[in-house]
């Protein structure tokens, strides 16, 4: 399991962030002051979007979903974009 910590201004208040990947999953841990909101890679979208936890502001998932995108780039989504179903993703 890999993780990011850092600090952010959020009104004038410094906020803790710990971000970790689960180890060979596409999910993400946001730890804010101690509550933990669950981020996940959409296999429709390839995007970052909230799974599980407390929903934080749109300022606060927006730095999360750059954070993530900058420092775990490789983590991608099983199901290619646009395809529709397992048998025509290539297994290498």
């Amino acid at each position: 399991m890999r993780h990011i910590a850092c600090t952010l201004n959020v009104d004038g208040v410094p906020t803790k962030i710990n971000i970790r990947k689960v180890a060979k999953e596409r999910r993400f841990l946001a730890i804010i002051d101690q509550s933990v909101t669950e981020y996940i890679i959409s296999d429709a979208t390839n995007e970052v979007e909230y799974y599980e936890g407390p929903v934080l502001s749109d300022f606060l998932f927006e730095k999360i979903s750059s954070l993530i995108k900058q420092y775990f780039p490789k983590v991608k989504a099983i199901v290619k974009v646009g395809e529709d179903n397992y048998d025509d993703y290539d297994d290498y």
